[in-house]
């Protein structure tokens, strides 16, 4: 399983390359994810350009390009999600090709997507843009320790 620092950075990844299909943005960010995802071997370059190509020429071609790119980021949020779990050391060359691409990204096409769960008794806060403070009292006791230490 992917950490949730892993896992966010590889749906920011998805949203900004989707984003970037079909705009001013787009060679730079076909080039370096192919690099990126390729390795430095040309052959999985060239199909990671060929998935890249393929998937720009859906954006384009569609009616609908909104909402293919809303298909096509799960699609490729997976293959960076992969392509992280097995190159976690990778993740600081995704920040710097993202950091590239979103300043090229005409103004409707920069997105910030966030996801945040909390499990079993868990708090979760998200903020985008901005700051968070949190200041917790003590801690409550659950109905049963309350009631135990009431005999004790």
């Amino acid at each position: 399983m992917l950490d949730q620092t892993l896992a966010a950075l590889a749906l920011s990844g998805a949203t900004t390359v989707v984003a970037a299909m079909a705009t001013d943005a787009w060679e730079a960010a076909r080039t370096g994810t192919a690099r990126l995802l390729g390795r430095g071997e040309p052959p999985r370059q060239a199909t990671v350009e060929h998935q890249l190509d393929a998937d720009a020429e859906l954006v384009l071609s569609e009616a609908d390009s909104p909402g293919v790119r809303r298909e096509l980021v799960p699609v490729w949020n997976r293959r960076l999600a992969a392509f992280l779990r097995e190159n976690p050391a990778a993740a600081d060359e995704l920040r710097a090709l993202l950091d590239e691409i979103r300043p090229a990204l005409p103004q409707g096409e920069s997105r910030w997507v966030q996801q945040v769960t909390a499990h079993g008794q868990g708090t979760a806060f998200g903020v985008q843009g901005g700051d968070i403070h949190y200041h917790a009292g003590p801690a409550t006791p659950a109905a049963g320790e309350a009631a135990q230490a009431d005999r004790g």
